[in-house]
């Protein structure tokens, strides 16, 4: 999978819909992790395409949730700085 590719792609096709992933509107709202409690990076939250509380699969079974049947995970990317 070619990561630039993807997120390319996905900006994109929200422009080409009339979004401007990077535009902040009025009301902010943020995307953030149910773990941590911190909003994602920019970056992510232009990739899950609306605010809201996100988990990975295995958060959600370890809380002893469960994932409707059908539902999609969306892409988020993992960096940190390194020295």
């Amino acid at each position: 999978m070619d990561l630039y590719k993807e997120i390319t792609e996905r900006i994109m096709t929200q422009m080409e819909n009339g979004v401007i992933p990077w535009h902040k509107p009025w009301i902010s709202g943020k995307a953030i992790s149910r773990t941590t409690g911190k909003p994602y990076s920019l970056l992510n939250q232009m990739l899950l395409g609306r605010p809201g509380e996100y988990i990975t699969f295995n958060q959600c079974q370890k809380e002893g949730g469960k994932v409707k049947k059908g539902a999609k995970a969306q892409m988020v990317v993992f960096w940190k700085w390194i020295e």
